[in-house]
């Protein structure tokens, strides 16, 4: 069975308002254009996961708002606080804990964490900038064996610059 994992970094925040927690601070126009527009790749690519397990960053939230937003149908949404900032170890965890009855799923967070993960995942160094989604494909029967066997394809790349702007 292949399980594809879709990993995307938020797009661009503001920090406009230094007064904010960097857990509470909005995407700025960039990061929301950015988001919108992935978000449309996304339905053209027909690439839409059965859940999205994602950081309670307001920045994460707002980047999901809007990706969601042109797509035809919502995909089960868990947001997780231990995804805020994590390590590439609690997003292996995060993995290896997915349901076995998805076999895409998306992880919605933040650098270093993701890149790490990403880079570790594919044996080569991998650096998501805002709003990049990275899509990673692997043949195993459920996420524990995916995680552990660490031989995840990347199958496709999207950087909001290059397909947009």
């Amino acid at each position: 069975m292949i399980r594809r994992l879709i990993i995307m970094r938020h797009a661009k925040s503001d920090w406009a308002n230094h007064r904010l927690s960097d857990h509470d601070r909005p995407l700025n126009d960039r990061g929301r254009r950015a988001a919108s527009l992935m978000g449309a790749h996304f339905v053209e690519k027909n690439l839409l996961p059965n859940a999205i397990v994602a950081s309670t960053a307001t920045r994460v939230r707002e980047t999901l708002s809007l990706l969601l937003a042109s797509w035809p149908c919502e995909p089960q949404l868990f947001f997780e606080q231990s995804l805020y900032l994590a390590s590439p170890s609690t997003l292996d965890a995060h993995v290896r804990g997915l349901h076995e009855s998805w076999t895409s799923v998306m992880l919605v967070g933040h650098n270093p964490g993701l890149s790490e993960f990403v880079s570790h995942s594919v044996h080569r160094p991998i650096e998501l900038a805002t709003a990049v989604v990275i899509v990673l494909e692997a043949e195993a029967e459920c996420w524990t064996s995916a995680a552990t066997a660490r031989k995840w394809d990347v199958i496709e790349q999207w950087r909001p610059r290059e397909l947009f702007e």
